[in-house]
């Protein structure tokens, strides 16, 4: 006797012991309307960079950087005209191309008003460089002191960061004050007159005794990173608020 041929219906689920079909296990369906693989910020890690907490200190560091490569215009310029005899009175300027006008005693006095000029103002680059790296250096600790959820195992960690962050805002004023106050120091001075009066004689005007772009946006990035440290302070207060429930009545599990 022939036996039926009756079709049967598509599995959908994986079978487990015995036999059985385990519910909710079934095929994950065409291609279209699979699940989206987890992106870089979806591990449980780097979950933690999409927060408040993170973005202050991303933009701190970044502040941080600015002021590091704005001073380091004025470190990495030694000024002053090199003499080129073997061109005959030229003297090539650091800044851009070989300059004329400049030859004997008026090349050396250049020179010389241009290192001098360099000298005042070297100290004052090297006190920026060393506060812009060092807020580098400390934002990118918290950061990774965030990734690797230390607060989540010491919360009394984040009030040490609220008070360094008010410090470090706190601190920033007068270091602004004193940067600002240096810099029109040395050029008030009678070095940087003399060399402007030098140099305009000469039909150039790009050497006013003022301050230049790179400086003012130091400054400026330094007055956006005390409003950046004080917001990063708020929220790790209001991290630390959030653990201490968490601990005392854990139901889920928060990333700060």
């Amino acid at each position: 006797m022939a036996e039926r041929c009756s079709p049967r219906a598509p599995r959908t689920g994986r079978t487990g012991a015995g036999g059985r079909a385990v519910p909710g296990a079934g095929l994950e369906g065409p291609p279209g309307r699979r699940a989206a693989a987890p992106g870089l910020l979806e591990c449980r890690r780097c979950r933690y960079l999409r927060t408040g907490r993170a973005c202050c200190q991303v933009v701190e560091a970044l502040l941080a950087l600015l002021v590091l490569v704005c001073s380091s215009v004025s470190y990495g310029s030694t000024g002053g005209y090199t003499g080129l005899p073997s061109l005959g009175g030229i003297y090539y300027y650091q800044y851009g191309g070989a300059y004329s006008g400049f030859s004997g005693a008026d090349g050396e006095k250049a020179q010389q008003l241009d290192q001098r000029f360099y000298l005042l103002k070297l100290p004052i680059a090297r006190a920026a460089m060393a506060v812009g790296g060092g807020l580098l250096v400390f934002s990118c600790v918290l950061i990774l002191v965030g990734v690797l959820r230390l607060p989540w195992r010491f919360p009394a960690w984040l009030l040490l960061e609220c008070i360094l962050d008010i410090v470090i805002a706190i601190g920033i004023v007068p270091a602004l004050y004193y940067f600002f106050h240096l810099l029109l120091g040395v050029y008030n001075s009678s070095v940087c007159k003399e060399r402007e009066q030098l140099y305009q004689s000469k039909g150039y005007q790009g050497f006013r005794c003022s301050l230049h772009g790179a400086e003012i946006a130091a400054g400026l990035s330094g007055c956006v990173a005390v409003v950046a440290y004080l917001l990063s302070a708020g929220l790790a207060v209001r991290g630390y608020r959030t653990v201490h429930k968490l601990k005392q009545k854990p139901v889920q599990l928060y990333e700060l």
